[in-house]
């Protein structure tokens, strides 16, 4: 593994060298010496040998000018504009790398060319050997299909409009394809934007500016988007709770529900491998059962979840959601 990877005091100590730098001239350029001091004032621990290892390797990537009196001096001749330089660890490396990877497979075509742009943005700014290494774990790392499957398709320039309209803190009005209608209404919307949320989907969680409560918007229903200049109330998204948000639906406004969920053996072994909320929990009872809890928004997703294994289920609390899912198990038995 290339040493500068793990290096980062030297990536800094060079940086900030770099930044003396790129204010000299002929006249006012640094000795050895002086470059030493102006870092050790900095609190680097350098010595002279350092420093003229450092101006070898900047010279590299950013020629420098000297001086041909003696001490040598050292300038950046002409105009010069320093360039920021990412560093990361291994293990950092590799998170970006599948998190990436990752976004990109579950993500619409939009969302799949930004994380393009963003691999393009961190191979121009990361040092040479981190950029090989970046390639490198590229080529060791596969982020495959999921259940969730890959977002609908976005409108064009409506997700970059959805960033900014964040970003900015203004609302935008739009036509919303609800999931009744597969046509789009032409009534107007306004909306406020609140907080993005990622769930299998790119989703916007916004307060309606009409009937003023909130609401999560999957962005592939949005169209003809229009942001206005008008300032949103941030202070809204205090009211959406995320601890307790479950997939794609519901506002995170919901009451929570606990769920109490005892099974055989096989339910409680497929949710060990695929953990389906930071709350759950699995407990072993006696008789070979299971008892798995967790507590989510009222939703009718997670009903359909455990409506799946309704034949591992003995029971589920409360009792009022367990009927639900009694119902939905019967009639899939129907069907089937």
């Amino acid at each position: 593994m290339p040493k500068v990877l793990s290096d980062r005091g030297k990536v800094q100590r060079q940086n900030h060298l770099k930044r003396l730098l790129s204010h000299t001239s002929e006249e006012s350029a640094f000795s050895i010496t002086e470059l030493a001091e102006a870092l050790q004032k900095e609190g680097y621990k350098v010595t002279r040998k350092t420093i003229e290892r450092d101006i070898e390797d900047i010279s590299i990537d950013y020629p420098l000018s000297e001086t041909a009196a003696n001490p040598r001096r050292f300038y950046f001749d002409g105009e010069f504009k320093i360039d920021f330089e990412l560093v990361f660890d291994e293990n950092q490396l590799q998170t970006i790398v599948l998190a990436l990877q990752t976004l990109k497979q579950v993500s619409p075509g939009v969302l799949k060319a930004l994380c393009t742009d963003v691999e393009g943005t961190l191979m121009s700014k990361l040092p040479k050997a981190l950029g090989k290494e970046f390639n490198h774990l590229k080529s060791l790392s596969y982020a495959g299909a999921t259940v969730l499957g890959e977002g609908g398709e976005i409108q064009p320039g409506v997700f970059q409009t959805v960033l900014i309209a964040l970003r900015k803190g203004f609302a935008f009005e739009c036509q919303y394809l609800s999931t009744d209608d597969p046509q789009p209404s032409e009534r107007i919307r306004k909306f406020a934007p609140l907080k993005l949320h990622f769930a299998g989907a790119p989703y916007i969680y916004v307060y309606d500016c009409e009937n003023d409560v909130i609401k999560l918007l999957r962005i592939s229903r949005i169209h003809k988007m229009k942001m206005l200049e008008l300032k949103v109330n941030r202070k809204r998204a205090d009211e959406i709770n995320l601890e307790h948000v479950f997939g794609g639906y519901g506002k995170g406004t919901e009451k929570v529900i606990n769920y109490e969920v005892t099974c055989s053996q096989p339910m409680a072994l497929r949710f060990k491998d695929h953990k389906i909320h930071p709350s759950q929990k699995i407990e072993v009872l006696i008789g070979g059962l299971f008892r798995i809890t967790f507590s989510v928004h009222d939703s009718l997703e997670v009903i359909r979840l455990l409506a799946q294994y309704g034949e591992f289920i003995k029971n589920v609390k409360p009792e009022c959601e367990y009927m639900k899912i009694k119902e939905i198990w019967k009639k899939g038995l129907a069907a089937a």
